[in-house]
């Protein structure tokens, strides 16, 4: 039997959002018009925690990305990183509102958060670390924009 799905995001992700460190990185997912996933990789400083049932996302105006929350409003966030997989569904509350040029905002009001956690025969197997970006500035200015909204 599978755990019940959570709505609220818990401790330990809310934790690894709010972490310094523009190079680490998640998934945002959504879908296009022909209803294929677009990925796109952000930094923890585009996404910034609202509440345990909200975040806010940047993304850039012109992105494939911003076209699909816009017209689709639903985007799935993936964390995969050192001992923390897991996927959070959403669908948008808020946006776009410019942040800075060139840069829009989101609101995303979380539906469910599933962990994904190994079954035993995968016990041995761990993530050691997650998805990075190299010689990336961290963007304070950017999580501050996104807090301040």
């Amino acid at each position: 039997m599978f755990p019940s799905p959570r709505t609220s995001l818990p401790d330990r992700i809310v934790a690894w959002i709010r972490s310094e460190g523009g190079s680490s990185a998640l998934l945002l997912i959504t879908v296009d018009a022909w209803l294929r996933p677009h990925v796109m990789m952000l930094a923890r400083d585009e996404i910034f925690v609202i509440s345990d049932t909200r975040v806010r996302v940047a993304v850039g105006e012109r992105a494939q990305s911003a076209q699909n929350l816009r017209l689709r409003s639903s985007a799935t966030l993936a964390i995969y990183d050192a001992d923390l997989a897991c996927v959070i569904k959403t669908h948008t509350i808020g946006g776009p509102r410019e942040i800075a040029e060139g840069t829009v905002a989101y609101d995303l009001a979380i539906e469910e958060v599933r962990f994904d956690t190994p079954t035993a025969a995968e016990a041995p197997a761990r993530l050691v670390s997650g998805l990075r970006f190299e010689g990336r500035a961290e963007r304070a200015d950017i999580r501050e924009r996104l807090a301040s909204l």
